[in-house]
């Protein structure tokens, strides 16, 4: 895998708790306040941040943000993230601390080509938690002031939206309950299934390949599914030539599950064209197994990398890690620089 696919897959799933961070905060204080009735987002009646995303998304990113944070390795990772985001500033600004009341989020992103750079706000968060509309507006606002930016609010259908005036990085509309953070058209087509007004286009076929591979993935914490499309490595990578000769071209899906118990428990599928392409990208991976110890490598995350398991069946590869909260611990110091 070359830095540039590494950095794509590090940055979508970083991206989604980095803007739960940012958006949210911290854990609360003892006897903080409840909120404003009717933000609960425990009621029968409401969809889920996934069932909100329209048709159609090459990716999408699934968190149970209040079941991850019920188990102590949960918490651990969520405190480690919150202190490397600096979700105690945050917290300063609003007054409050917001994470703990998130429950729900999902991410989108309908584009495949995320190498494209035309369209950088085609991307959407939605979320659901324990905060009303008037908090979240109130924090956004001071956020966008503290970092020198003229905050706008506007009223969108029935939500509450602030944008930076003097930037271009989207929106954030929110109700109680309910947030969803995205821009341009995309932000509309969120809100429009929020208030369960469906697009004219209905169900993608990308919908039914992305329930499979959840499927397959099994319940967890955590789950993202990547559609690739055609000739995704050539994009990615901008060289025709090495698109070509690669392994990985073969790579037609990505699937990856995170679930916290005592261990952190790491699952990905690798859905390729055919068995031909998996066993390829097989014998790549056991290539990389086989060097680690003439690559640069920090000891600990090379003995990490040897223990992750490799099976195929087929046209598709699994791909299995456990992880101890010590072993966590350096990867988070690694990754976080902390």
């Amino acid at each position: 895998m070359t830095t540039t696919e590494r950095n794509i897959h590090l940055g979508l799933l970083g991206a989604s708790l980095a803007v739960a961070v940012w958006v949210f905060g911290a854990q609360p204080h003892a006897g903080e306040p409840a909120t404003h009735g009717g933000a609960l987002s425990s009621a029968a009646d409401e969809r889920s941040p996934l069932a909100i995303i329209p048709a159609g998304s090459a990716f999408l990113l699934s968190a149970d943000l209040r079941a991850f944070t019920r188990s102590p390795l949960g918490a651990f990772i969520a405190e480690r993230l919150e202190r490397s985001a600096g979700a105690s500033k945050l917290v300063a600004l609003c007054g409050f601390d917001p994470l703990a009341r998130l429950d729900q989020l999902a991410l989108a992103i309908p584009s495949a080509n995320l190498a494209a750079q035309e369209h950088p706000e085609d991307f959407g968060i939605v979320a659901r938690g324990r905060f009303s509309a008037t908090e979240i507006t109130r924090c956004a606002s001071a956020a966008i002031t503290a970092r020198g930016g003229e905050a706008i609010q506007t009223k969108l259908g029935s939500f509450d939206s602030i944008r930076d005036r003097k930037a271009s990085s989207g929106e954030i509309a929110s109700k109680d309950g309910l947030l969803v953070v995205s821009g341009g058209s995309y932000l509309r087509e969120l809100l429009d299934s929020a208030e369960g007004r469906r697009g004219p286009n209905g169900q993608d076929v990308r919908d039914a390949r992305h329930v499979e591979l959840r499927r397959a993935l099994g319940p967890g914490a955590l789950l993202a599914t990547w559609l690739l499309g055609e000739s995704w490595f050539e994009r990615v990578t901008g060289d025709a030539t090495n698109a070509r000769l690669s392994p990985l071209k073969a790579l037609k899906s990505v699937a990856a599950r995170i679930e916290v118990q005592q261990r952190a428990e790491l699952l990905v599928l690798l859905d390729c064209v055919d068995s031909e392409g998996a066993t390829s990208i097989a014998s790549l991976l056991g290539e990389l197994r086989s060097s680690l110890d003439a690559l640069p490598l920090d000891p600990a995350f090379a003995g990490i990398a040897k223990r992750t398991t490799v099976s195929q069946t087929g046209a598709r590869l699994k791909l299995g890690l456990e992880l101890n909260q010590a072993e966590l611990s350096h990867v988070l110091d690694a990754l976080l620089g902390s």
